[in-house]
């Protein structure tokens, strides 16, 4: 009985150390998204990164519950709470999300209002499981590959541009100037580099070598298909696109009464974002990719343009607390206000 109870014993201690070896492994395993991963669109990270599409779902910011982390279909339904991290500048791989936390008190609130967020922050697609991959100031980012590139600020350094991997580690400056890392494609970030009169410039995400692209007065780069669209301040504030292998410059859409202060390029559609002289005209616009069938959507100053494969949804600057949505690439009709509890 004696040896029986011994045996048991040592089968015992066995499991313990196997299954916490096991959780040890599993709580430092890495897993690789792949040299290729993005993690959301590059108009929607202009934009604040407020919404992300993945597998059917809709990961977003709850402007109706202080931007806290939630989920929907891809028709708006069956929304819920992931967590209680307000967030921007979501991205989703690989069955995680990737987020920059920006939870508000009174001893944060002038930080945010300079765009200053709070850290980086990874969870399972439920919510479950955070863990901080950096803890202070940060800004704008985006996933390419197995690191999340993003401004870095910290007491010691200015804002500039850092990567982090996945895991947290590995966690390095790659420039002291804080570049705009939104536009990932195809293992490489395009920018604009305010040091070089808004030159185009990229990112080769395999050696960290920034170089220059195009000689471009360019603003908000957004890619899709070969082409660079992007607001040239050259040309009155106009949408152009710039063929990347040719590099030809085509002009899609110019305005003598205003200028474009934002776009947002989805499939084979541009929401772009009006300032108009003119009574009326100051609004969102909607057209083809190739500067076509131009549509007014909503009159005002409109905010955060968001796109997912069915609705792409935005804010009133006056209003941030309120979501409003419209078809992507189906025929608008109307202007939906949608409440999300």
């Amino acid at each position: 009985m004696k040896v029986l109870k011994g045996i048991i014993g040592v089968l015992i201690a066995v499991l313990v150390i196997g299954g916490f070896g096991y959780y040890i492994y599993k709580e430092n395993a890495f897993v690789s998204n792949g040299p290729t991963a993005v993690g959301n669109t590059p108009g929607n990270l202009n934009n604040g990164g407020l919404f992300c599409e993945y597998n059917g779902k809709i990961y977003f910011a709850n402007p109706y519950d202080d931007d806290r982390l939630y989920v929907m279909n891809s028709d708006c339904s069956d929304a819920k709470k992931l967590n209680e991290d307000t967030v921007a500048y979501l991205n989703v791989s690989n069955d995680s999300i990737y987020y920059v936390k920006n939870n508000f008190s009174e001893d944060t609130i002038g930080a945010v209002f300079r765009g200053q967020l709070f850290g980086l922050y990874r969870c399972n697609l439920d919510g479950s499981e955070c863990k901080s991959l950096y803890s202070k100031l940060s800004g704008k980012m985006s996933l390419a590959g197995d690191y999340i590139y993003y401004q870095h600020y910290d007491e010691h350094t200015p804002l500039s541009l850092h990567k982090v991997r996945i895991d947290g580690k590995k966690n390095k400056q790659i420039s002291a100037t804080p570049y705009i890392p939104s536009c990932v494609t195809n293992q490489k970030i395009y920018f604009v580099d305010e040091t070089k009169n808004n030159a185009i410039s990229v990112l080769d995400t395999k050696s960290d070598q920034i170089t220059k692209f195009y000689d471009a007065n360019a603003y908000m780069i957004d890619y899709q298909n070969n082409y660079l669209y992007y607001i040239d301040l050259n040309q009155n504030y106009s949408i152009v696109r710039l063929n990347m292998g040719t590099q030809t410059v085509e002009l899609l859409y110019t305005d003598n009464t205003g200028k474009i202060v934002s776009l947002n390029v989805y499939g084979n559609k541009i929401f772009f974002q009006l300032e108009s002289e003119t009574d009326g005209r100051t609004g969102l616009y909607r057209m083809n990719t190739d500067g076509t069938q131009v549509e007014f959507i909503a009159s005002g100053d409109l905010t955060k343009v968001s796109c997912t494969s069915k609705y792409t949804f935005f804010r009133y600057y006056e209003e941030p607390e309120t979501l409003y949505r419209v078809p992507t690439t189906s025929p608008i009709t109307k202007v939906e206000e949608i409440v999300i509890k």
